[in-house]
């Protein structure tokens, strides 16, 4: 298994971020805007540490 790079490890920290603040958000029932916005870029940043992943050695 590959090492994951500087850039993926940001990603999923950011998803991971996002997805605590989108959890505390429906907690205290904070505005629906809010909640789609942090779970639209929680889903975006997941993808972009799938898509970022270091290519398999040959």
């Amino acid at each position: 298994m590959a090492k994951p790079t500087p850039l993926q490890v940001r990603n999923i920290l950011a998803a991971l971020l996002m997805v605590a603040a989108l959890v505390y958000n429906l907690v205290i029932g904070g505005a629906g805007w809010v909640t789609a916005v942090l779970a639209v870029a929680a889903v975006l940043s997941t993808v972009s540490a799938v898509l970022n992943r270091p290519k398999p050695d040959a």
